[in-house]
């Protein structure tokens, strides 16, 4: 293997080869072979065309691209209006069609990366609109939290009951199940609890109540009735939600479809 061969998955050939993408850049910044890194700035400009005209995008695969652009769409409350000239100027047509193919690059050859495309697209919007990564992934995580907690609330929930007390609820039988055998549980422990804690000395209570709730949950996994836990990247699956999943994945995405692109045969631009 050539000694500048970087091993990271996906990076596949030639095109690989550091060396031969250094030799690659030829003048005006324009490489001459496709490489990772000519694909990420095709990405940012193409971010940047989007942010001059948000409406515009490609129209392929309507039930699934729309969801980056919607992501997108809802932190434009974060881009600060420094460029205000520069975001009135209208794209062409020329530079629409250069938009259009590189956003259109995840859905054609990164299927089944669904982390990998997240990660090249995110960083590449933060990019273009000069957003600091941290807070743009502070932003996404705080979103992920309340999804998580409000799927656990809503699983893990009573059941509904409609006015004459008769159980109305659109819910699993056994999430409901599970419910009741916890209820019954939570009823037994706290009895014990209360009598322990009535006939013990004060300084003892906390350690009382930590084994009351070891219990309960010793016997809610005993009995199968666990409550629900999400966690945020299950609550947005598909998400890069840290920086440092971010960074490996987005090397991953743009050498992927800088390999894949070379070998179509596409034109260099």
């Amino acid at each position: 293997m050539n000694a500048f061969a970087i091993a990271i998955p996906g990076y596949l050939g030639p095109v690989d080869d550091l060396s031969s993408r250094i030799e690659a850049i030829g003048e005006d910044e324009i490489p001459t072979q496709w490489t990772p890194e000519h694909v990420q700035n095709r990405l940012i400009e193409a971010f940047r065309l989007v942010r001059r005209n948000p409406r515009v995008g490609p129209r392929v695969n309507a039930n699934g691209w729309p969801e980056y652009l919607r992501e997108f769409s809802d932190l434009t409350d974060m881009i600060e209006d420094e460029d205000l000239a520069e975001l009135r100027k209208k794209i062409t047509a020329a530079e629409a069609t250069r938009m259009n193919e590189a956003l259109s690059w995840p859905m054609q050859y990164l299927e089944g990366k669904p982390l990998a495309a997240d990660a090249l697209m995110t960083w590449a919007y933060a990019i273009a609109i000069k957003r600091d990564m941290a807070a743009l992934l502070a932003h996404r995580k705080k979103r992920a939290m309340a999804l998580a907690a409000e799927m656990m609330e809503r699983h893990n929930a009573p059941p509904h009951l409609d006015p004459d007390g008769a159980v109305k609820d659109t819910r699993d039988p056994a999430v409901l199940q599970a419910y009741a055998t916890r209820l019954e549980i939570a009823r037994e422990v706290a009895k014990i609890t209360n009598e322990a804690l009535s006939s013990a000395p004060v300084p003892t209570h906390a350690q009382i109540r930590s084994n009351a709730q070891a219990s309960f949950r010793a016997q809610c996994r005993e009995a199968g009735c666990l409550p629900l836990v999400v966690k945020p990247h299950e609550a947005m699956p598909g998400k890069c939600l840290s920086r440092t999943n971010l960074d490996r994945q987005r090397k991953v995405a743009a050498a992927e479809i800088s390999s894949r692109l070379k070998r179509s045969g596409r034109t260099i631009k």
